[in-house]
């Protein structure tokens, strides 16, 4: 009796329109049940098969009467309509059953990085990344200005998929973030605030926070720009892998598109020189 209860319920699901089958995967409720997680079943006046059910290694619930259950893939609603199908099949007339997610275990997802609660989260339904940093506690004040989200999931052929990158102000504000869902086995991780120092003929010489992309150009500007006595050719002291170098670059030729101007990275020194007559 229960391995054809299992076989039924692979044909009825076979059986299904194709629409119906696609809404069975995409039905707003959304969450696909995964191994680890359990399920509550809830039949009114029928206790003998109410109660709580773990998704196995198989993929399967052992549910009363029935034997071994396939699950994995599908939401409440189509469990709930497999399962009053082959109940009524052999067992019951007109049974109803309720059946909801107790326990979400089975798509983990990764935050690190500055955040208030960094960790492994468990996604329930359709889950935005700005669900999951407010369910995080929010960005830290040390969050620097980007969040990288890598997806470990693999088209197949194909190498893993290049990095997203999102800038957390605009994650702050909620101009982005809202519309992205995130994929069980994603990891998300948030920079922490990266400096750089200007000092010499500046308006204001100081420590400033790096945005996204920050040129040379951007970065004297932030420091209110060259005084009338500051040197064409600026220096950034730079360390790298260990070893101090010194880059010089003239203004007025990356002003006059000659010179690109150069990228600004954490820990850059930049020294704008007096000029002298």
């Amino acid at each position: 009796m229960r391995f054809w209860s299992t076989v039924f319920l692979f044909v009825f699901l076979a059986a299904l329109p194709v629409g119906a089958q696609e809404e069975l995967k995409t039905e707003s409720a959304g969450y696909q049940v995964g191994i680890g997680d359990v399920i509550e079943i809830t039949a009114f006046q029928e206790e003998e098969i109410t109660g709580e059910f773990l998704v196995e290694a198989s993929g399967a619930i052992s549910f009363p009467l029935l034997g071994p259950v396939p699950v994995v893939g599908m939401t409440s609603a189509s469990i709930s309509a497999a399962l009053e199908e082959l109940l009524e099949r052999d067992f019951y007339v007109d049974v109803q059953l309720k059946v909801k997610v107790e326990v979400f275990a089975s798509q983990p997802v990764t935050l690190l990085g500055e955040v208030q609660a960094p960790g492994t989260y468990y996604l329930e339904g359709r889950t935005t990344l700005t669900d999951l940093l407010s369910k995080a506690g929010g960005l830290k004040s040390s969050a620097g200005p980007v969040l990288e989200l890598r997806r470990t999931s693999r088209i197949e052929g194909e190498g893993p998929p290049e990095p997203m990158i999102f800038e957390t102000a605009k994650l702050s504000t909620g101009e982005i973030g809202r519309d992205l869902f995130l994929q069980a086995g994603d990891v998300l991780y948030v920079s922490p605030k990266q400096i750089y120092f200007i000092t010499g003929e500046v308006a204001r010489p100081g420590q400033y926070e790096i945005s996204l992309g920050m040129t040379l150009m951007q970065a004297l500007s932030h420091a209110g720009g060259v005084g009338k006595f500051a040197s064409q050719v600026i220096e950034i002291h730079r360390e790298e892998a260990g070893e101090k170098r010194i880059l010089s670059f003239d203004l007025s030729h990356i002003r006059k598109g000659r010179l690109a101007d150069p990228a600004v990275i954490s820990g850059d020194v930049i020294f704008v020189k007096r000029r002298f007559f």
